[in-house]
């Protein structure tokens, strides 16, 4: 997992990269979320979900402490960060500024 998520990650669009932890309520908050960002942007942004508790080495890399995390990468550098629970108006304010 670790090697193709840093093949996704260097893409030369935005990847939304979300880090949450199967045990946690929001889970399906997050998945809402992502599923709407994917449907919102398209093609024009990748969406992933990270399941910390099973990639907990790639959470441990990005320092995720606190769930959800969610992360903007473009060209595998991060671009900007938020942790908690967020609407799809802010995350859509986080990726328009990477757009």
């Amino acid at each position: 997992m670790k090697a193709y998520f840093k093949e996704i990650i260097k893409d030369s669009k935005p990847t939304l990269v979300v880090f949450l932890h199967a045990a946690e309520q929001d889970e399906v908050d997050v998945k809402y979320l992502s599923e709407a960002m994917a449907a919102k942007y398209g093609e024009r942004v990748n969406v992933q979900r990270v399941d910390s508790s099973y990639n907990h080495k790639i959470a441990e890399e990005y320092r995720i402490s606190a769930y959800p995390t969610w992360i903007l990468f473009k060209e595998g550098e991060e671009l900007m960060r938020e942790s908690g629970s967020k609407t799809v108006s802010e995350l859509s304010d986080m990726v328009d500024r990477a757009l």
